[in-house]
C-alpha cells in the first residue's frame, strides 16, 4: 500500500486512475497473451482488442471530442504513463499504440475542423492508425513516396519499410513529398492519411525481427493510391511548424517503453525469486541470498531513475505549448530520458537471468522475449546521438 501511495504522488488522480486501469487491463488479458504473441510471431490483436473495447484507443482526442485528452496540447504524462505500464506487459501491444497515438496527434496538429471530427470518431470507435515514415533509400532521411495532384485528390505512390502497427489499423500517415510543389524536401512534404483497405495498398507481414516480433513491421507499398482532398493533413511544409514537438516526443514515447520493458522484466524476476528460486549455500531463502539482494537493488534504482527522467521529459514536453521557450530544454530532457532508459532496459532485461538462475533460461518460461525486445527496439534510432545531442547542450553548442 505505502509503494502504491508513493507511485501515485508522480500523478495527479486522474492520470493515476488510468494508469490502473491500464495496469488490470495488463495483468487480466495482455500480459498473458504477451509470450504467446512473441513466439508465434503475429500481431497482437487480444492486446489491441483489450485495448479497443476498453475505451484506449481514444486515448489522445480530446476530452470535447470524446477522448481522454492525452498527448498534444493535452496531456502528455498520461501518454507517457499508458505506455511505460504497457510496455512492462507486452511491448508489441505498446509500439503499435505508441504509433496509433502518434496518428491521432498529427490529426490535432495538422488537421482542418471537419478532419478533426471525422477522424477523432474513428479513433474514439476503436480504428487503429499507423505512422509511416522508413524507406529503402541509400539517404535514410529522404523521401521518395510522391503525391500528385488529380481531380478530388491525388494519386499515391511508394513503397515503406519498418511499417509498424500495419497488419491491425485502418488509417496510416504516409509521409510523403508533393509532385507539384517546388524547394527542398521539408518545403515539399505532405501527410495524407491513406486506408489501408484502398485499391492500390499492399500490406506484407513480413518482420522476422528476433523481438518486438508481434508488430508487424514489415513492408507496404502504395501504386496509384488515390487519396481524397479531405484526407490530406496540411499542405506542403505545414507539418514543419510541429516537427519539433514530434520529435521530442518520439524519444519520449520509445524512452518510456524501455523503462515499462525493464519494469516487467524486474516484475517477473522479483516473482520468481520469491516464488521458485532455489538458495544459494549459506541463504536460507534465495530471497536472502546478499548478491540478489545486490542486485535487485541496483535493478530497481535504474528503472526509478530512468522512470522520473521519462516523466520529467514528458512534463516539460506538455509545458512547451504554453512556454515555447521551453522547448529546447524538453529536447534535451528526451534526449537524457533516452539515454538513461535504454541503459535500464538493456541492463535489466540482462541481469534478471543472474538473480534468476539458469533454470529462468528454459524456453517455457519466455524471460528471453523482455530482452529480445529491448535489444531490438532500441536500436529504432542511435542512443550514442543522444549522449552527443546531451553534450552539446551542456557545452552550448
Amino acid at each position: 500500500m505505502i509503494r502504491s501511495q508513493a507511485e501515485a504522488l508522480d500523478y495527479t488522480p486522474a492520470q493515476y486512475e488510468v494508469l490502473l486501469r491500464v495496469r488490470r487491463l495488463g495483468a487480466a488479458v495482455i500480459g498473458p497473451s504477451a509470450k504467446e504473441t512473441d513466439r508465434e510471431g503475429r500481431y497482437p490483436y487480444t492486446g489491441i482488442n483489450a485495448l479497443r473495447v476498453a475505451g484506449f484507443t481514444g486515448l489522445s482526442v480530446p476530452v470535447k471530442d470524446g477522448g481522454l485528452g492525452a498527448g498534444y496540447r493535452g496531456d502528455a504524462v498520461l501518454l507517457t504513463a499508458v505506455l511505460m505500464e504497457l510496455a512492462s506487459w507486452c511491448s508489441s501491444t505498446s509500439q503499435i499504440f505508441a504509433l496509433h497515438n502518434t496518428g491521432v496527434q498529427l490529426v490535432h496538429a495538422l488537421g482542418t475542423a471537419e478532419q478533426q471530427q471525422f477522424f477523432f470518431k474513428e479513433a474514439v470507435e476503436g480504428h487503429l492508425f499507423a505512422s509511416f515514415g522508413s524507406e529503402a533509400n541509400k539517404d535514410r532521411t529522404a523521401l521518395t513516396s510522391v503525391l500528385e495532384h488529380t481531380d478530388g485528390g491525388y494519386l499515391l505512390n511508394g513503397k515503406k519499410i519498418f511499417a509498424t502497427g500495419s497488419p491491425g489499423a485502418k488509417w496510416a500517415f504516409w509521409r510523403s513529398v508533393s509532385a507539384e510543389a517546388s524547394g527542398s524536401q521539408d518545403e515539399r512534404y505532405m501527410m495524407p492519411i491513406v486506408q489501408l483497405s484502398a485499391d492500390g495498398v499492399t500490406v506484407s507481414d513480413d518482420w522476422d525481427g528476433i523481438g518486438q516480433r508481434g508488430t508487424g513491421s514489415g513492408r507496404v507499398e502504395a501504386v496509384n493510391v488515390f487519396v481524397p482532398d479531405g484526407h490530406v493533413a496540411g499542405g506542403p511544409g505545414a507539418y514543419s511548424a510541429c516537427s519539433s514537438f514530434f520529435a521530442a516526443q518520439f524519444h519520449v514515447n520509445f524512452a518510456a517503453q524501455f523503462v515499462g520493458m525493464a519494469a516487467g522484466a524486474f516484475r517477473e524476476a522479483r516473482q520468481y525469486i520469491l516464488e521458485q528460486a532455489r538458495p544459494w549455500q549459506g541463504a536460507g531463502r534465495a530471497a536472502e541470498d546478499p548478491f540478489t539482494l545486490l542486485r535487485m537493488g541496483d535493478m530497481a534504482v535504474r528503472i526509478d531513475s530512468a522512470r522520473q527522467l521519462v516523466l520529467r521529459a514528458s512534463r516539460l514536453l506538455g509545458a512547451c505549448h504554453e512556454q515555447p521557450e521551453l522547448l529546447p530544454e524538453a529536447q534535451t530532457a528526451a534526449s537524457r530520458a533516452k539515454v538513461a532508459a535504454t541503459d535500464a532496459a538493456l541492463e535489466v532485461t540482462g541481469s534478471v537471468f543472474q538473480v534468476m538462475g539458469a533454470r529462468a533460461a528454459s524456453r517455457k518460461y519466455g524471460i528471453d522475449m523482455y530482452y529480445r525486445n529491448a535489444r531490438t527496439l532500441t536500436l529504432h534510432d542511435p542512443v550514442d546521438r543522444q549522449r552527443e545531442a546531451v553534450g552539446r547542450y551542456e557545452l552550448g553548442q
